[in-house]
């Protein structure tokens, strides 16, 4: 079992990697991981797929282009 420390940032509390957690779970800066809390509340963390990278990506870029018009519609 590896035992993770939880850290207050200035971005919120984080889960800092150790150096073996990173090379488990293929961490590198910007990647994104996904995570699912079973019926046990246990919970399984594991690096997303590429479809399911390139999806993210994808939508962060709709967002990113639609953002004015969504706000836009939002305040009507």
């Amino acid at each position: 079992m590896i035992v993770l420390k939880i850290e207050e940032t200035e971005k919120g509390l984080a889960i800092l990697l150790s150096p073996e957690a990173q090379e488990l779970l293929g961490a590198t800066a910007g990647k994104h991981v996904g995570f699912e809390v079973t019926a046990e509340r246990s919970l399984l963390i594991g690096p997303l797929s590429a479809d399911l990278e390139e999806q993210l990506k994808i939508g962060v870029e709709l967002m990113r282009r639609y953002d004015w018009t969504f706000r836009t519609l939002a305040k009507t």
